[in-house]
């Protein structure tokens, strides 16, 4: 196996259980303006920024409405679902902790700030080198802008970088980036469209990621 000096997690549906309260968010948003989001369509963009996601369903069902400011309200809406639950994944800090100690490590997560404060807790946000919201680039996964980002704060080469994401934006931005990537199908990404990118592996459980590190 390749050494690597960094490693460069997604957040939502990688680290943390978040995905089904985005889902909601999202469902619930639309539904009290009269539109009824296909589920389906909605699973495939889960991985993009909320923004980008958006962008994608006001295209779809041509809604009046601002983006700007269903952004701002998906937020409460994904706050009021997820209330105070611990949604990291079990086992998931005692493998950062063990990471840690041989690589740097990093998020890198289409969220913003105030929902990564509001999804995780404080023994889990201290355990990353850094962390590179959509609030710190212009553009989120798939373009690998973020990567490269992290990649720089983190004082490593992208080449010296692994990803480890769970949607196929994640293995795009990593691909881009020539960074190798391990796909782990906690997402709503089936692993027959991960299959479609090239991975060191895909993994059923973010655990298993000591295999390959």
């Amino acid at each position: 196996m390749k050494k690597y000096k960094a490693i460069i997690f997604d957040l939502d549906g990688t680290l943390i259980n978040s995905l089904p309260y985005h889902f909601l968010a999202f469902k619930d948003l639309l539904l009290e303006r009269g539109i009824r989001i296909s589920d389906s369509h909605l699973r495939v963009l889960m991985g993009l920024s909320t923004e980008d996601i958006l962008k994608e369903l006001k295209k779809k069902y041509k809604y009046p409405y601002k983006n700007l400011d269903l952004r701002e309200e998906r937020r409460f809406h994904y706050f009021k679902f997820l209330g105070q639950r611990d949604i990291s994944f079990p086992g998931i800090k005692k493998l950062i902790s063990s990471l840690r100690l041989k690589y740097k490590v990093a998020i890198a997560t289409g969220s913003s700030p105030i929902v990564f404060s509001h999804s995780t807790k404080s023994d889990f946000q201290i355990l990353f080198d850094e962390v590179i919201t959509i609030s710190d680039v212009k553009k989120g996964k798939p373009d690998p802008e973020q990567l490269f980002l992290c990649a720089k704060k983190l004082k490593v080469k992208p080449f010296d970088c692994l990803m480890i994401g769970d949607s196929i934006y994640d293995a795009m931005a990593a691909k881009r980036a020539k960074m190798d990537f391990i796909g782990v199908t906690t997402g709503y990404s089936s692993q027959k469209d991960m299959e479609k990118f090239p991975s060191i592996a895909l993994i059923k459980n973010i655990i298993e990621v000591r295999k390959y590190v």
